[in-house]
């Protein structure tokens, strides 16, 4: 069954939503990120034909530990890799998977992808500095 392109950008503007309302990295930087947020979702999932991450940027708040819950929608296994940190699973179709994250020192970018399929568009996991390193 396909989607159609109106109805995939509007699931995806309401799962970036809050995202979207005032947390820019800029102002994350100015002002730090508070985050109460230890669970993030993401979907594997098809768009247009193509295979992606949503959210494709994942912010987690630096020194604190994160668990990231992926599920795949697609009929295909696919992968779920971040080189830096040592993370290389598969994500079973259907299923959901869930990896820990240790804490992390930020600000800092960490690329994201799928090891199993090189046209899987990538994500980014971005480690935003928390409220109290910016008033350190």
């Amino acid at each position: 069954m396909s989607k159609s392109p109106v109805r995939v950008a509007a699931i995806a503007l309401f799962l970036l939503s809050p995202l979207i309302g005032g947390c820019s990295a800029l102002h994350a930087r100015a002002q730090g990120f508070a985050s109460d947020a230890s669970r993030i979702q993401v979907v594997s999932t098809q768009v247009g034909g193509k295979n992606v991450f949503i959210p494709s940027t994942i912010p987690v708040a630096a020194g604190e530990p994160a668990v990231l819950s992926i599920y795949n929608t697609t009929e295909a296994p696919h992968g779920f890799a971040i080189p830096a940190l040592g993370i290389r699973e598969v994500i079973p179709v259907g299923e959901e998977f869930e990896i820990a994250l240790p804490a992390l020192e930020g600000p800092r970018l960490f690329g994201v992808r799928c090891h199993l399929h090189t046209a899987h568009r990538t994500a980014t996991l971005l480690v935003l500095p928390t409220e109290d390193a910016v008033q350190e």
